[in-house]
């Protein structure tokens, strides 16, 4: 068996081949974070009568994953993320074991250990630091737990190989995630080059929510920043990028134009280094973006602007919106996956 998980910093998402149906796909979306309730009879009450699975911790009731969405009116205070900046917590036990329930839930049981593979993405730097190594480290067993033999993958080359076979599988891909933004150039399904932008969609909702005082208060008068109600905004006002009137919709455009020219920069500077310029002479490219943060109206006019600005139009081909964006990267480590178990089957049969 072949199975993909994405470990994200607002969604983790796994998909693998049904065994019964191997022609279909099963997939799963667990949100990557949870709310603690006070421990009340009240509480518990509300949890029982809505069937929602909670645990007790600290005196605390904890409800993780979708159902921390579903339970949000019962609490005064945002959900706190299990991956907060895209790091594995090292001083919250609860959120790492939280982490190993949502892998163990998503992904079925190897029914035979080494042989199955498991690829992955790792949210975050991948810089080689102790911390990334750790994340990296964190995760691989949690996979390891269920029977597989992990593989990690770069986040823009999965969202290629499953969005880019009309251009055979060469261009740029840009995946915008909630902590960092990944930019891979690829020639015939290859990754030739590749950079990691420390910011994602989470700056721009964030520095969003600063500005306009987007609030929530507990019950001794704490203020939070309410992260959620910014992307419900996004996503149920209707904003266009090129296009925005009120002042918090011009906000947003100039955030959105902060990232796509560091994002256009890079590319700029990774299309002039040597040996991807031997690997792609002149050719023209597509763009394809991937993630939640690219859904937005107006996202890939606005980084065709930026693109232009930054003097490389003419390397351009086409900039496009992948089909179902939150999806694609999952997609495309499964055929990673796939691709990788051929491969490894004609080295055992040579």
């Amino acid at each position: 068996m072949i199975c993909a998980i994405d470990f994200g910093s607002c969604r983790i998402r796994s998909v693998f081949r049904n065994p019964q149906t191997p022609g279909r796909l099963t997939m799963f979306s667990e949100r990557s974070e949870y709310t603690l309730l006070p421990n009340t009879e009240e509480h518990r009450f509300s949890l029982d009568f809505k069937a929602v699975p909670y645990a007790e911790c600290n005196q605390a009731l904890v409800v993780f994953g979708n159902h921390a969405a579903k339970v949000q009116w019962l609490s005064r205070i945002p959900c706190t993320a299990l991956l907060a900046g895209g790091v594995v917590p090292s001083d919250d036990a609860p959120a790492r074991q939280m982490l190993s329930l949502l892998t163990e839930a998503m992904l079925p049981l190897s029914s035979s250990g080494a042989q199955d593979l498991c690829v992955m993405t790792v949210p975050g730097l991948r810089d080689g630091s102790d911390q990334s190594k750790s994340n990296e480290g964190f995760l691989q067993r949690l996979v390891q737990l269920r029977g597989y033999h992990p593989l990690v993958v770069n986040a823009a080359q999965a969202a290629l190989l499953a969005t880019c076979s009309d251009s055979l599988f060469t261009g740029v891909s840009l995946v915008i995630g909630a902590e960092t933004t990944i930019i891979g150039v690829a020639r015939l399904g290859m990754l030739i080059a590749s950079e990691t932008i420390a910011i994602g969609g989470n700056w721009i909702d964030t520095e969003l929510a600063k500005m306009f005082r987007v609030q929530m208060f507990d019950e001794a008068g704490t203020a939070y920043l309410n992260i959620e109600s910014v992307r419900q905004w996004k996503i149920e006002s209707g904003v266009n990028l090129l296009t925005s009137l009120g002042d918090r919709e011009r906000t947003l455009a100039r955030l959105y134009t902060t990232l796509l020219g560091r994002v256009s920069r890079t590319v700029a500077q990774i299309l002039e280094t040597p040996h991807v310029g031997v690997a792609l002479q002149k050719q023209r490219l597509s763009v394809m973006l991937a993630g939640g943060a690219v859904m937005v109206d107006g996202f890939a006019d606005l980084l065709t602007e930026q693109l232009t600005q930054h003097g490389i139009a003419d390397r351009i081909l086409s900039v496009r919106l992948a089909p179902d964006p939150e999806i694609a990267v999952v997609r495309g480590a499964l055929i990673f996956g796939e691709l990788e178990s051929r491969v490894l089957k004609m080295e055992v049969a040579a």
